[in-house]
């Protein structure tokens, strides 16, 4: 799981199949009950568009009940396939991408972090608020696999990853 090469050459070559009004509502739904499940606090909507994003986006507001959670349609595509990130899994990154805007240590600490490194560190306080299973090792993954460029060794990815995990973890 992690990803599917495929996936930015469909998005960006077509649009989606259109769907039913009540397809659309379930959709939200789904992705209202999981961004609940996993904390995510403001507005959460469902768009059915491509965006290149991944699925889905977070959106900071003035303050973490005014933030967006935007999910669009390649979410659902990708959540059906077992090759990728299931919707559960996008939906606790994006969480993740909230509690780095609004925790009190580590919203400062987001001055100046290069965009990889700030989607390693969503990815794992997205992989935190899930339990054990294969959408928080997908995100762990992800993470790892975020870092693996600034790093001389595989290694090094590694121990930063675990090393982060266990600070990160420790965070109330």
């Amino acid at each position: 799981m992690g990803g599917n090469p495929a996936y930015n050459t469909i998005v960006a070559t077509r649009s989606p199949d259109p769907i039913s009004l009540a397809e659309t509502q379930r959709r939200l739904a789904d992705v209202t009950r999981l961004a609940r499940s996993v904390g995510f606090v403001g507005r959460i909507e469902y768009r059915h568009a491509y965006s290149r994003t991944g699925g889905a986006q977070y959106g900071r507001g003035a303050d973490a009940d005014s933030d967006l959670l935007l999910a669009f349609a390649e979410a659902f595509e990708r959540d059906a396939d077992p090759e990728d990130f299931s919707l559960l899994a996008l939906v606790a990154h994006e969480r993740g991408h909230q509690l780095l805007a609004w925790h009190p240590r580590l919203s400062g600490m987001l001055a100046g972090v290069a965009p990889a490194a700030e989607e390693a560190l969503a990815s794992l306080l997205g992989a935190l608020v899930l339990g054990p299973g294969s959408d928080r090792d997908a995100l762990v993954a992800k993470a790892t696999a975020e870092v693996l460029p600034g790093m001389t060794y595989p290694d090094d990815a590694v121990r930063l990853v675990e090393r982060l995990w266990v600070e990160l973890g420790g965070l109330s």
